[in-house]
């Protein structure tokens, strides 16, 4: 299958994310562009929400736009591609030293 995503990912384990809803969702991974959840519920494309985790030790908060949903062909239910809305760069340099090898 051919990647679509125009930044590069890393494989976030065991990350919970706090979205602002009644959906139960966790974090899948990460990039400097948004972040993959799974969620046991559908949410909006265009639903927004505050994300706030743990990156390499540092507390990580950031608004997120969901931009796709796809459902993930089990019973564990959708896929939410969001982006990040507004990183500082504090947020950015963040991201990608979590992401460096």
């Amino acid at each position: 299958m051919e990647e679509r995503r125009r930044s590069p990912r890393r494989t976030v384990h065991d990350g919970i994310a706090i979205v602002p809803t009644t959906a139960n969702v966790q974090l899948l991974d990460v990039s400097l562009a948004g972040v993959l959840l799974q969620s046991d519920q559908m949410l909006e494309v265009g639903s927004e929400g505050s994300l706030s985790l743990t990156l390499d030790g540092s507390r990580f908060t950031a608004q997120v736009h969901v931009q796709r949903v796809a459902a993930t062909g089990s019973e564990d239910g959708w896929h939410l591609g969001a982006r990040f809305v507004g990183l500082s760069p504090d947020d950015r340099r963040l991201i990608a030293r979590f992401m460096a090898p």
